[in-house]
Protein backbone atom coordinates (compact mmCIF):
# COMPACT_ATOMS: atom_id res chain seq x y z
CA UNK A 1 0.00 0.00 0.00
CA UNK A 2 2.85 2.35 0.83
CA UNK A 3 4.38 1.94 -2.64
CA UNK A 4 1.04 2.85 -4.26
CA UNK A 5 0.93 6.10 -2.31
CA UNK A 6 4.54 6.87 -3.27
CA UNK A 7 3.83 6.06 -6.91
CA UNK A 8 0.79 8.35 -6.93
CA UNK A 9 2.76 11.09 -5.17
CA UNK A 10 5.31 11.06 -7.98
CA UNK A 11 2.97 10.53 -10.95
CA UNK A 12 -0.02 12.75 -10.17
CA UNK A 13 1.91 16.04 -10.46
CA UNK A 14 2.72 15.08 -14.05
CA UNK A 15 -1.00 15.17 -14.82
CA UNK A 16 -1.49 18.65 -13.39
CA UNK A 17 -2.52 21.28 -15.91
CA UNK A 18 -1.59 24.90 -15.69
CA UNK A 19 -4.56 27.24 -15.52
CA UNK A 20 -4.63 30.16 -17.94
CA UNK A 21 -3.58 33.52 -16.55
CA UNK A 22 -6.55 35.70 -15.56
CA UNK A 23 -5.81 38.24 -18.30
CA UNK A 24 -5.81 35.56 -21.02
CA UNK A 25 -8.88 33.81 -22.37
CA UNK A 26 -8.86 30.00 -22.10
CA UNK A 27 -9.07 29.63 -25.88
CA UNK A 28 -6.05 31.89 -26.49
CA UNK A 29 -4.14 30.01 -23.79
CA UNK A 30 -5.03 26.61 -25.31
CA UNK A 31 -3.90 27.63 -28.81
CA UNK A 32 -0.75 29.33 -27.50
CA UNK A 33 0.20 26.15 -25.57
CA UNK A 34 0.35 24.29 -28.89
CA UNK A 35 2.84 26.80 -30.35
CA UNK A 36 6.51 27.12 -29.40
CA UNK A 37 8.01 30.37 -28.31
CA UNK A 38 10.52 31.23 -31.07
CA UNK A 39 13.08 32.72 -28.66
CA UNK A 40 12.72 30.47 -25.58
CA UNK A 41 14.08 26.96 -25.19
CA UNK A 42 11.35 24.44 -24.41
CA UNK A 43 8.56 26.89 -23.57
CA UNK A 44 5.26 27.34 -25.30
CA UNK A 45 3.96 30.74 -26.34
CA UNK A 46 1.49 30.50 -23.44
CA UNK A 47 4.17 29.92 -20.78
CA UNK A 48 6.81 32.36 -21.97
CA UNK A 49 7.01 35.98 -20.86
CA UNK A 50 9.21 37.07 -23.77
CA UNK A 51 8.07 39.91 -25.97
CA UNK A 52 7.63 37.60 -28.94
CA UNK A 53 5.36 35.25 -26.97
CA UNK A 54 3.29 38.16 -25.66
CA UNK A 55 2.90 39.39 -29.24
CA UNK A 56 1.94 35.88 -30.41
CA UNK A 57 -0.79 35.71 -27.76
CA UNK A 58 -2.03 39.16 -28.81
CA UNK A 59 -2.18 38.05 -32.46
CA UNK A 60 -4.04 34.86 -31.49
CA UNK A 61 -6.61 36.89 -29.51
CA UNK A 62 -7.01 39.34 -32.37
CA UNK A 63 -7.47 36.57 -34.94
CA UNK A 64 -10.06 34.87 -32.71
CA UNK A 65 -11.98 38.17 -32.49
CA UNK A 66 -11.90 38.30 -36.30
CA UNK A 67 -13.56 34.88 -36.37
CA UNK A 68 -10.55 32.84 -37.49
CA UNK A 69 -10.49 29.15 -36.62
CA UNK A 70 -7.77 27.39 -34.66
CA UNK A 71 -6.49 25.77 -37.87
CA UNK A 72 -6.27 29.14 -39.63
CA UNK A 73 -4.35 30.62 -36.70
CA UNK A 74 -1.90 27.72 -36.64
CA UNK A 75 -1.50 27.94 -40.43
CA UNK A 76 -0.62 31.63 -40.04
CA UNK A 77 2.19 30.82 -37.59
CA UNK A 78 3.39 27.83 -39.65
CA UNK A 79 3.59 30.08 -42.72
CA UNK A 80 5.62 32.56 -40.71
CA UNK A 81 7.93 30.15 -38.79
CA UNK A 82 7.58 26.74 -40.44
CA UNK A 83 6.39 23.43 -38.95
CA UNK A 84 8.93 23.87 -36.16
CA UNK A 85 6.58 26.30 -34.37
CA UNK A 86 4.05 23.52 -33.68
CA UNK A 87 4.60 21.41 -30.56
CA UNK A 88 2.87 18.52 -32.37
CA UNK A 89 4.20 18.77 -35.93
CA UNK A 90 2.16 17.15 -38.70
CA UNK A 91 2.80 13.43 -39.11
CA UNK A 92 4.19 13.37 -42.62
CA UNK A 93 7.61 12.86 -44.16
CA UNK A 94 10.40 12.47 -41.62
CA UNK A 95 8.16 13.18 -38.63
CA UNK A 96 5.95 10.25 -39.66
CA UNK A 97 8.94 7.94 -39.16
CA UNK A 98 9.43 9.35 -35.67
CA UNK A 99 5.94 8.06 -34.82
CA UNK A 100 6.04 4.80 -36.81
CA UNK A 101 9.51 3.40 -36.02
CA UNK A 102 9.04 2.98 -32.25
CA UNK A 103 5.78 1.10 -32.83
CA UNK A 104 7.42 -1.12 -35.43
CA UNK A 105 10.36 -1.72 -33.10
CA UNK A 106 8.06 -2.78 -30.27
CA UNK A 107 6.15 -5.11 -32.60
CA UNK A 108 9.37 -6.72 -33.81
CA UNK A 109 10.59 -7.07 -30.24
CA UNK A 110 7.31 -8.73 -29.25
CA UNK A 111 7.49 -11.13 -32.20
CA UNK A 112 11.09 -11.97 -31.37
CA UNK A 113 10.29 -12.64 -27.72
CA UNK A 114 7.28 -14.75 -28.71
CA UNK A 115 9.38 -16.82 -31.11
CA UNK A 116 12.16 -17.26 -28.54
CA UNK A 117 9.95 -18.29 -25.61
CA UNK A 118 7.39 -20.30 -27.61
CA UNK A 119 7.44 -24.01 -26.72
CA UNK A 120 9.43 -25.88 -29.34
CA UNK A 121 7.75 -28.94 -30.90
CA UNK A 122 9.33 -32.24 -29.90
CA UNK A 123 10.81 -34.50 -32.57
CA UNK A 124 8.39 -37.14 -33.86
CA UNK A 125 10.59 -39.99 -32.60
CA UNK A 126 10.40 -38.74 -29.00
CA UNK A 127 6.62 -38.41 -29.20
CA UNK A 128 6.25 -41.94 -30.58
CA UNK A 129 8.53 -43.30 -27.83
CA UNK A 130 6.50 -41.53 -25.12
CA UNK A 131 3.23 -42.86 -26.55
CA UNK A 132 4.64 -46.41 -26.68
CA UNK A 133 5.73 -46.19 -23.03
CA UNK A 134 2.31 -44.94 -21.98
CA UNK A 135 0.59 -47.87 -23.69
CA UNK A 136 2.85 -50.47 -22.03
CA UNK A 137 1.49 -52.08 -18.88
CA UNK A 138 3.29 -50.99 -15.70
CA UNK A 139 5.94 -53.40 -14.36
Amino acid sequence: MRWVVLLLAFLLPALAQEAPPPDLSPEVFRIARELRCPVCQGESAAESNSGVAVEMRRIIAEMLREGKTEEEIKAFFVERYGDWILYAPPRRGVTLWVWVLPVLGLLLLGLGLFAYFRPKPLPKELLEEAERRLKEPPR
